[in-house]
């Protein structure tokens, strides 16, 4: 016997999938954009189509991420992950939201954003940040800033996360939301007290913005009122078992952004940050691939994010996405050499359509599994339509580690414990029994023959 695994690489184009549109003469992005590197990787490998959670269900990065990394723990939720990566401390158990400043109008009682904030809202946002951090309220919470018009809200107060959305996220279907606390709630009071003061928090902070000289200010200059305070991604932090411990897999990650260090860091994988470069796509994503490569030196499994399809489909310019994909794919040219020595696995999170009204979609997005112990199936063209004949057929996002696994000959024996919680490859590092330490020569024998009567 011998020690044949390989290193796994995954490799995640955010937002790949989507639908086929007039414009592309009713193909997808992806099938419409010249891929020679993608096509070989399918020539040589096995493919099929990702649909995170089944047919017909739409979802989020971070969800589809958190499946994909073979975590069937608890998610902690989107604020945490935000929180992490920006530095910011959060206490454990302490529940937390994401909190936005959104231009918005009131009509008919209700309060319609209208979009989100631009550079240009920078200072205002600041310091109406500023005036909700001295309002007078009972939840007196602590907001962190994030990025322009967001911050983390933290409060001693709200003893629960288990509360709805404020954000309507699609603004132009709903008005701003009540917190509402979940029927899945394990505490329904304490749920439903959290609710009623986030309810009453934002409802004083849309007072106090609808007065404040700098919305009155806007208003006269014509620019739409940032009045708007919406929550959403709500968290708890709370003890996690690493990436290792619940895979059996050292992990690392090459990072895009704040959503993506936290996740590597609340799963304790190793992780190289390079912030996101969307104007030089290819020399972005080439210094990710070299990253990653590095890193799968002395890890068995390494993550590489980009954000450049996803950013591309939020344009609604199927055009620019095609040509997106045909960047990331010149990125890929050294990607057949080392799928010789390792497995690789290319795909999207989720669906991001460039037609549409729609946000993300459950579009399905193709899959590439490449590595030196997969056997070709027929499939010769990158494509949704042509990836749907692959052998792999439909793989859900808790697929793509076991079946990475399998092909870097690291699946681990159902029925044979290794420790004392099985994981999904072969460990990298089981509990030995130790040897050295074990006691002097009488005491050895004084057992032996304790244990023999």
């Amino acid at each position: 016997m011998w020690d044949d695994r390989t290193p796994m690489i995954l490799i995640t184009f955010d937002g790949l999938g989507d639908r086929p549109c007039a414009e592309l003469d009713n193909q997808t992005p992806l099938e419409a954009a010249s891929t020679p590197n993608l096509d070989e990787l399918t020539r040589i490998g096995v493919s099929g189509i990702h649909q995170p959670f089944g047919p017909g269900r739409a979802t989020s990065s971070e969800r589809s991420h958190w499946a994909m990394f073979g975590q069937t723990q608890t998610f902690p939720g989107r604020a945490l992950l935000e929180a992490t990566g920006m530095g910011i401390e959060i206490p454990d158990g302490h529940p937390h939201f994401h909190l936005a400043l959104r231009p918005a109008v009131i009509e008919g009682g209700q309060l319609h954003a209208l979009g989100r904030v631009n550079g240009e809202d920078a200072t205002d946002c600041n310091e109406l940040f500023d005036a909700l951090r001295v309002m007078p309220h009972e939840l007196n919470p602590t907001l962190h800033p994030l990025r322009n018009g967001e911050c983390i809200l933290a409060s001693e107060v709200v003893s629960s996360h288990e509360v709805s959305d404020s954000d309507p996220l699609f603004g132009h279907l709903h008005p701003v939301l009540r917190p509402l606390p979940l029927e899945s709630a394990l505490d329904q009071q304490s749920a439903a007290y959290s609710a009623e003061l986030l309810t009453s928090w934002i409802a004083s902070a849309v007072e106090l913005l609808l007065a404040h000289p700098i919305n009155k200010t806007r208003l006269a200059n014509g620019k739409p009122q940032l009045i708007a305070p919406v929550t959403k991604w709500a968290s708890k932090k709370t003890a996690l078992k690493s990436f290792e411990q619940s895979t059996g897999l050292s992990g690392a990650a090459v990072t895009s952004s704040a959503l993506y260090r936290g996740l590597a860091e609340v799963l304790g994988m190793t992780q190289t940050h390079i912030p996101s470069d969307l104007v030089n796509v290819q020399e972005d994503f080439e210094s990710r691939i070299l990253a990653g490569i590095e890193l799968s030196k002395t890890h068995s499994f390494v993550h590489i994010h980009t954000k450049a399809t996803d950013e591309a489909g939020h344009t609604k310019q199927p055009t620019l996405k095609r040509d997106v994909i045909e960047s990331l794919d010149r990125a890929c040219h050294n990607l057949t050499k080392l799928a010789e020595t390792t497995t690789i696995v290319i795909t999207g999170d989720h669906a991001t359509p460039t037609t549409g009204g729609i946000m993300h979609s459950a579009h399905p997005t193709s899959l590439i599994l490449a590595g030196p112990h997969v056997h070709a199936d027929d499939v010769f063209v990158c494509g949704e339509r042509s990836h749907k004949s692959g052998e792999l057929g439909k793989v859900t996002a808790s697929d793509i580690l076991p079946l990475m696994s399998h092909y870097s000959h690291r699946a681990s024996f159902k029925g044979h414990a290794t420790g004392s919680s099985e994981t999904i490859a072969l460990p990298d590092n089981p509990i030995a029994l130790n040897f050295s330490e074990t006691k002097n020569e009488n005491q050895v024998t004084q057992i032996s023959r304790t244990g023999m009567k």
